[in-house]
């Protein structure tokens, strides 16, 4: 008697196509609203490079450490972070984890990034665990605000 063998959770035939090349599969359904640009979220995250973790792929940064999860805070859909991460972050609900595969014309792109993150060689492809852990209060833009947000679409 042969043994049914489910596939790979994470094979890529599981994973969602996204804006502009990003992919990416929801690993747990979110309950709350999506944000909006410029609005304040916290968000976990780990970060590879080169692939997943079970298929080698290497842990550069993330918000969890020895004393727990610190998670990161920052007004998404405003260029603070990289593209990839601003797109995928504005369609989940809070409450919501994905897993993301972010091309590098929307993670570092040529030149790479070095610092704090780790050493990122240019053209890498972003390997992320996140989740929309909470919405902070809704923006108030003022005009120029408005305007820049017109000015610079995602």
């Amino acid at each position: 008697i042969g043994f049914f063998e489910p596939p790979a959770a994470n094979a890529a035939d599981d994973y969602q196509d996204g804006p502009r090349g990003l992919k990416y599969l929801v690993t747990n359904e979110g309950y709350g609203a999506k944000p909006v640009r410029g609005q304040k979220i916290k968000t976990s995250y780990t970060l590879y490079l080169n692939d997943w973790p079970e298929s080698g792929g290497k842990k550069i940064d993330s918000s969890k450490g020895l004393l727990g999860d610190k998670p990161f805070e920052f007004n998404v859909g405003v260029s603070m972070v990289v593209k990839g991460w601003d797109l995928a972050l504005l369609d989940m609900k809070e409450g919501e984890s994905r897993r993301l595969i972010i091309p590098s014309d929307l993670g570092y792109g040529d030149q790479g990034a070095g610092g704090s993150i780790g050493g990122i060689p240019g053209s890498a492809t972003l390997y992320f665990q996140v989740t929309l852990t909470e919405l902070g209060k809704f923006p108030t833009n003022n005009a120029e605000q408005t305007e820049w947000l017109e000015k610079n679409p995602l």
